[in-house]
């Protein structure tokens, strides 16, 4: 079940994900906070440079998707949240990254390695905030089939695209091991989807994607 938290606006919005966030990343883990790629959650990694905080000796950072580019390209999701892992002074180690250098399976069967070592070491994720498209897919799972299709032994899989940079995504497997979800969902254009998510849920990639974790909510611009 998703739960809904509407606000008035974009900045209270993000008050609220950086309230929330603060605590989870001091915590002294093995822990991660997993962060999705696009322009929503800019404001996020600009208010966490701007003003750091000093974060927990086993936090850990990871990525709901990568585009198949170098980590210095612009469509990088790396590259956005690069000034906050310094801001943060997160070492490399707990920087949980797609390796682009690789071959697009051979970077998917990483990042699977990945998390499984992580799960293995005893750590948990603790928060995981997912973008929401206003054609309802989330992280690059982009529809229905390709949820359904994923392998539910693993938590990475390669995103053939016909139009722009491959992909790599993390699959409902490593989704239902999150503690806590959180849809991010600002813009006028993202009205409809937000709807659907909690009428239609069915027929919504995003809602399909997450039918397996324990708690999601969808927070949202009204």
């Amino acid at each position: 079940m998703i739960t809904a938290q509407p606000f008035e606006t974009a900045e209270a919005l993000f008050d609220a994900v950086l309230h929330l966030v603060t605590p989870v990343l001091r915590n002294p883990g093995p822990t991660a906070v997993m962060v999705p790629g696009g322009r929503t959650p800019v404001p996020l990694f600009d208010a966490l440079t701007s003003k750091p905080i000093v974060p927990g000796s086993g936090l850990h950072l990871g990525y709901t998707d990568e585009r198949h580019v170098p980590e210095t390209d612009p469509q990088s999701n790396y590259a956005l949240t690069v000034a906050m892992i310094h801001a943060l002074k997160l070492p490399p180690a707990r920087v949980l990254k797609v390796r682009t250098e690789l071959s697009l399976e051979d970077a998917a069967a990483r990042y699977h390695e990945t998390w499984r070592t992580f799960f293995f070491t005893g750590g948990t994720i603790r928060l995981a905030l997912l973008g929401l498209g206003d054609d309802g897919h989330t992280c690059s799972l982009f529809t229905p089939e390709q949820v359904r299709s994923c392998d539910p032994d693993r938590y990475a899989a390669p995103v053939l695209r016909d139009t722009g940079p491959h992909r790599v995504t993390v699959t409902p497997a490593l989704l239902q091991r999150v503690e806590h979800i959180i849809f991010l969902a600002a813009g006028q254009e993202k009205a409809a989807v937000v709807e659907a998510m909690f009428r239609e849920p069915d027929t919504v990639t995003a809602a399909l994607a997450v039918r397996d974790a324990p708690q999601v909510s969808l927070w949202h611009v009204r």
